[in-house]
């Protein structure tokens, strides 16, 4: 079937051929190895040519530069043997669909000639077929000639001769790899030349690395709270976070993207990126490691003829990692103290746009994954916060709730124990104060040891926390039990009468007054003995005398 091949320039039917009014006039012209061809005086337009499927088809890539624009031209050749009417220097040439071959002259200097002039435009030298990347010399200036038309004066940038299509890149071997798998840090080539010069972010001549792409500029957040810890005594937070911050940058091509993350890098420049701080900090926030910036493929790319995939800034949004070691203020409430929950915010400040330049695409930026575990608290919630929608600072809000199997062992469990051993201590016989008040006073004063320990590990404020409530009923609890085993003591007089209770009797007046009135205080078993021992005195006394008597 009919192979049907452009014109020898990409340009070559929107500028030459339409140029021309058809004329059935005209004549036709076949040549001896079957090329048909159309005579426009001094310039031929091909229209087609039949051309064996099984016969390889060679490109010749030509790219030009114009001003910041690459403009690329495919000259197409079949590979043919030299015949006695064909030029000679070689067994074999390059028969181009155009105007144009390929042939080898004196030491293995291969050349692009026009067919009609055999002016020489583009030489290279190769001692095998002149394929894949060699270095072409310009002759006389091919860019011009072949963009006669447009009447751009270009300076040619890169001359390859490939089998490969467009849409391949070609290895120093003639091999064809897609431009898909070039620079996926895999060797596809045999020498690995699909890996080298991989450079992925290329900013425009419009680039400033100082300034932020665009105002309001489009901005999204992922925050990933890593270890967080509770700094009571010093009001404070401190926190390991992992910021994803990711926009748009117009101002900037990328190459080689693939559908995973991949990491961005420059040659002898620096891109732009968002210079965050901690606005609440008692430190200033330092990274663990340094920023990883980093792309996808979001968009379709822009083939670069045999080289590259572009992809546009815009539509490929930009994607910077960073690792934080936050220390901030945080005010805590202890009011309920242990069942408390606490809130804290650290704030974030964009150092490096303006403060409304911001353009917050939610709900994609209010994604906050708290940390796993803490061993002090339940991470009960946390959030995203935004005073407004183009606003260069934001929050991020964590809520914690203590856990309490700690106090329940550590407080509540040995101060009920001590409370039941307190009140333990108004069961025992009521001869034994000594017990009963030792053993009172000595659980009152751990209690107040316990107190005082508790105290010192919480900041000082000035309201009660329950906590405190807590310790203060016990410590009560066990002043009222005291205060119950007093009037169960004994004392002394030095006379040797005893009285009981806490509320004893004492005599006023004179001292002589005061004697009289304890002897006549008589308790009844002093009194009962008292009695006894002077009925035995005076029994005794009589049997004495008796006996004398006799």
């Amino acid at each position: 079937m009919p192979f049907w091949h452009p014109a020898y320039s990409r340009y070559g039917y929107s500028y030459i051929c339409p140029s021309y009014q058809r004329d059935w006039s005209l004549s036709v012209y076949i040549t001896n190895a079957g090329h048909w061809i159309l005579d426009l005086g001094n310039k031929i337009c091909t229209f087609g040519e039949y051309i064996p499927e099984t016969q390889p088809v060679f490109h010749l890539r030509v790219k030009c530069l114009d001003e910041d624009q690459l403009l690329y031209t495919y000259l197409d050749f079949v590979l043919e043997p030299v015949t006695g009417s064909q030029p000679d220097g070689g067994s074999v040439y390059f028969h181009g669909v155009g105007p144009y071959t390929i042939t080898l002259d004196h030491n293995d200097t291969w050349c692009l000639k026009h067919w009609g002039t055999q002016d020489k435009l583009l030489c290279t030298k190769s001692r095998s077929l002149p394929v894949g990347p060699l270095s072409w010399k310009d002759e006389n200036d091919i860019c011009t000639q072949l963009h006669i038309e447009s009447g751009l004066q270009l300076a040619p940038t890169g001359v390859m001769l490939t089998k490969c299509s467009p849409d391949h890149f070609t290895c120093r071997d003639n091999q064809c790899v897609p431009l898909e798998k070039v620079c996926n840090s895999e060797n596809d080539c045999i020498d690995g030349g699909d890996e080298i010069d991989c450079f992925t972010a290329h900013p425009l001549a419009t680039y400033i690395s100082t300034s932020p792409p665009q105002i309001p500029l489009p901005f999204q957040v992922d925050v990933n709270i890593r270890t967080a810890d509770v700094d009571l005594m010093n009001a404070a937070l401190r926190a390991n976070l992992r910021l994803r911050i990711s926009w748009e940058d117009a101002r900037m091509e990328m190459r080689h993207l693939q559908n995973v993350y991949k990491r961005l890098t420059l040659y002898n420049t620096t891109l732009w990126s968002p210079n965050i701080q901690t606005f609440n900090g008692l430190e200033f926030a330092t990274t663990a490691s340094p920023p990883v910036i980093m792309a996808k493929r979001l968009s379709p790319g822009k083939r670069v003829d045999g080289e590259y995939l572009s992809f546009p800034g815009h539509g490929n949004p930009v994607v910077n990692i960073i690792d934080l070691h936050t220390h901030t203020y945080c005010r805590y409430d202890l009011l309920k103290y242990p069942d408390d929950i606490q809130t804290c915010n650290i704030t974030f400040q964009i150092l490096n746009v303006r403060q409304d330049g911001l353009k917050w695409e939610l709900p994609s930026s209010s994604e906050v994954k708290c940390p796993v575990f803490h061993e002090e608290f339940w991470v009960k919630d946390c959030r995203f916060l935004l005073p407004d929608n183009f606003s260069s600072r934001f929050f991020v809000q964590l809520t914690f709730r203590r856990k309490n199997a700690y106090h329940i062992w550590a407080t509540y469990l040995p101060c009920i124990l001590l409370l039941g051993i307190g009140y333990g201590t108004l069961l025992l016989p009521l001869d034994n104060f000594n017990e009963r008040g030792t053993m009172s006073l000595t659980t009152l004063l751990v209690f107040i040891s316990l107190y005082a320990q508790t105290t010192a590990s919480l900041p000082r404020t000035a309201y009660l926390k329950r906590i405190d409530l807590w310790y203060v009923f016990c410590i009560a609890f066990l002043t009222l039990v005291i205060f119950t085993n007093l009037p169960t003591s004994t004392t002394t007089n030095t006379r040797g009468t005893t009285a009981e209770g806490p509320f004893w009797w004492h005599p006023s007046g004179p001292e002589e007054q005061r004697n009289e009135a304890w002897s006549s205080k008589k308790l009844p078993n002093n009194n009962n003995n008292s009695n006894n021992n002077n009925k035995r005195s005076s029994n005794s006394t009589k049997s004495l005398v008796g006996k004398g008597r006799n």
